[in-house]
């Protein structure tokens, strides 16, 4: 590399240095990959009426047990090529390193398309339905938990290698044609919930591939269980 391009090279790091990141955001905001890492620094909160937009290829990693607190609006829109990575900053990255992303409450909202999900305690899905595309997530306590969740649309990702998979109570969100493989429990309902499953592979869980209390009631258990049971062809 010749001394013009070096130059080239550190002008733009300069015009574009790695960003730290913490507290609440006081207008719409959009975090690329120009400012890669984003270090979080302590817990960020999106709150009402303000949207934060997460560009493809960005590069998330969280410093601490912190969260991501969306009262407002999350856009994280990666790409096949350039998924956007949230983990830990940790040299020997754990899960539970890091607290989650929570969409909180019914103001709350947004997607995550094409996104790595690591080392989190439970990104939290409360009383509210964002959609979740093309994700993967994996090395999480709870890869994902939803709470009074009804009509949140979970299509196409992969969560492997996680304490739980999915998560449910008093919730029904729609899950179809994902990959549920590799974790201590697939999916596991409780307290009335009444998920709409298809399509999916829930195979090779360790504890459970779906675990569902008797708050169901047997007919809504063997439902779902025959349901999975005939998309699979017996696979679960």
């Amino acid at each position: 590399m010749n001394q013009k391009a070096l130059f080239l090279l550190a002008l733009l790091v300069a015009l574009c240095p790695a960003m730290n990141v913490s507290g609440t955001l006081s207008n719409s905001t959009v975090w690329g990959p120009e400012n890669n890492p984003i270090t979080v620094s302590g817990h960020i909160e999106i709150p009402d009426s303000v949207t934060l937009k997460i560009k493809a290829g960005s590069v998330i990693k969280v410093d601490g047990y912190y969260r991501i607190l969306v009262r407002g609006r999350l856009e994280a829109s990666g790409s096949p090529d350039k998924p956007i990575e949230f983990c830990s900053n940790k040299e020997t990255p754990n899960p539970e390193d890091w607290e989650g992303i929570v969409f909180y409450g019914e103001g709350s909202g947004g997607f995550l398309s094409y996104c790595r999900m690591r080392h989190a305690y439970k990104n939290l899905i409360w009383k509210c339905a964002p959609s979740v595309q093309n994700c993967t997530f994996s090395n999480n306590n709870y890869a994902l938990y939803f709470s009074f969740s009804k009509t949140a649309k979970l299509f196409d990702n992969q969560i492997e290698n996680n304490n739980f998979g999915i998560y449910l109570d008093y919730s029904s969100p729609i899950i179809q044609k994902n990959k549920i493989m590799n974790n201590n429990y697939g999916l596991y309902c409780v307290l009335s919930s009444a998920p709409i499953v298809g399509e999916n592979e829930i195979v090779s869980n360790r504890e459970k591939n779906i675990y569902m209390d008797s708050s169901m009631g047997k007919n809504e258990s063997e439902s779902i269980n025959n349901h999975v049971y005939d998309l699979m062809k017996g696979l679960f």
